[in-house]
């Protein structure tokens, strides 16, 4: 059963749209020493190192199950290996606005997905609008040259983030659909598969040992790892247990909306009317898609 998400779970939410939305500018200065495969290789093992120390720490331990290392094995693929693979490869040839602008599809596949394969998520006209309207407000955000580029040269890298997004949203989904189990060791066992997975792959094709690599990039890495992957798994899943698929994904809307906020609340950047007009789009499409008698308590 789903809980109606409380001050905790908004708390987790704008975390996870912190520690995401920054992480785009932290992969661009990676990427500036390391190749793709590197970067998602070394973000998965410090995150997996950091969280299977925190997991110590609480007394908690793996499960020796198979049927475990098999679900784990699943999340580690559609939740960190493909997506990071594709965005990070993406990032390569595509402005981040425009990974920012696709990325804001994972609400609507999640919506679709979660009406047939989770209980209490069915599709609703308010879920709909409210979805739309949060695409609509991001699309707003933006701005025309980031829409305008979509479909053009780099339409693979395009495709790439948006094939992410679909990653993002199955796992979402199958990840409500596991057997209960702490959210700290269903993100440690994930983490540390995918590490495994791709560790061989990264020495064979990288030879990471011959890179140069700049301390700025580390830092980028570290960083990466920490917030954006090992803690931000962690919180994913807790969210995801608690509050389900469809809740969770809202952060797509509220990255691009904070980023916003934030250039222009703290850097006094410029804004255009059009952008308000984005930023209330955004907030009543969140509003829209909660329940009538939603409450966040403290």
């Amino acid at each position: 059963m789903l809980q109606h998400p409380g001050g905790k779970q908004w708390a987790m939410l704008v975390y996870l749209c912190m520690a995401w939305g920054f992480a785009f500018l932290l992969i661009a200065i990676a990427l500036k020493s390391f190749p793709p495969l590197t970067l998602v290789f070394l973000r998965l093992i410090v995150g997996a190192s950091i969280l299977y120390t925190l997991m110590h720490w609480q007394g908690l331990s793996l499960p020796r199950e198979l049927r475990w290392w098999s679900y784990f094995a699943v999340l580690s693929i559609l939740g960190n290996l493909l997506p990071f693979l594709l965005i990070s490869s993406a990032q390569v040839h595509i402005a981040s606005g425009q990974v920012g602008l696709l990325m804001a599809l994972m609400p609507i596949s999640t919506m679709v997905l979660a009406h047939f394969f989770v209980a209490h998520e069915r599709l609703t006209a308010r879920r709909i609008t409210g979805v739309i309207a949060g695409f609509v407000g991001v699309m707003i955000l933006v701005g025309s040259d980031v829409v305008s580029g979509l479909g053009r040269v780099s339409l693979v890298a395009q495709l790439a983030v948006v094939t992410a997004t679909f990653c993002y949203a199955v796992n979402t989904v199958y990840a409500k659909r596991l057997p209960p189990i702490s959210g700290l060791v269903m993100a440690t066992g994930s983490l540390i598969v995918s590490t495994v997975i791709i560790l061989p792959v990264t020495l064979l094709i990288d030879q990471p040992w011959q890179l140069q690599v700049s301390a700025g990039s580390w830092a980028a890495v570290l960083a990466l790892g920490l917030f954006s992957t090992g803690l931000a798994t962690w919180v994913y899943f807790v969210v995801v247990s608690d509050c389900g698929p469809n809740f969770l994904s809202l952060s797509n809307y509220i990255i691009p909306a904070l980023s916003f906020a934030a250039g222009a609340i703290l850097l006094g950047e410029s804004v255009n009317p059009s952008q308000f007009i984005g930023m209330f789009a955004i907030c009543s499409g969140i509003a829209i898609t909660r329940p009538k008698k939603l409450t966040i308590a403290l």
